[in-house]
């Protein structure tokens, strides 16, 4: 039998480490800086929808199916553009705006879910109210998005710390985990 150690747990750790960067700077920015913010968001979009295009050019070469990532890198470039070229006081409005549409979207899905494959989740409730909160934030976020924009920033911030501690506390017990190769596939704790 042959063992191996998960290699790439470090990944984890530097993403979490940098989402708790990124959250840190959330609770303690002030607009100008969520301007700025937002507007690397929206160079980091594009470039991530130009590389999904030429993704998808290749696998439309490949004869490969290409329809999903196709939308993603259009709707990746659109979405880098409009907040690159929208005027300074429209970008805030425009990504609360995206993130409330975006907020929407997840609460349905989280929903559908639910409804789809309830019986064999525990904690049903947790993840309908969920659920429930999302489609609400998302809700007030394109209502009266300037009126919540200081607590959406301080709630992603939290989050985001909240995130990149699990990803390192993940990152460590990914160290520890040993794939034994032999009559047993599934990875084991040591």
């Amino acid at each position: 039998m042959e063992t191996q150690t998960y290699k790439n747990w470090w990944f984890l750790t530097t993403n979490g480490i940098i989402s708790i960067i990124f959250g840190l700077l959330m609770l303690l920015c002030k607009q100008e800086l969520l301007q700025g913010i937002i507007l690397y968001f929206g160079i980091a979009m594009l470039g991530a929808g130009v590389i999904l295009l030429v993704a998808s050019v290749n696998n439309l070469k490949k004869d490969k199916k290409v329809g999903m990532i196709l939308f993603q890198s259009i709707a990746s470039v659109a979405i880098g553009l409009v907040i690159i070229i929208a005027p300074k006081a429209d970008i805030l409005r425009f990504f609360l705006l995206l993130i409330g549409v975006w907020a929407i979207v997840v609460g349905i899905f989280q929903i559908a879910i639910l409804v789809n494959v309830g019986k064999t989740i525990a904690n049903k409730n947790i993840i309908l109210f969920n659920g429930l909160l999302t489609i609400a934030l998302g809700i007030f976020l394109c209502i009266k998005p300037f009126e919540i924009a200081t607590l959406v920033a301080q709630l992603i911030g939290a989050l985001s710390i909240l995130f990149g501690l699990i990803m390192i506390y993940l990152s460590f017990l990914l160290r520890k985990v040993r794939v034994i190769r032999g009559k047993e596939k599934e990875p084991h704790v040591l």
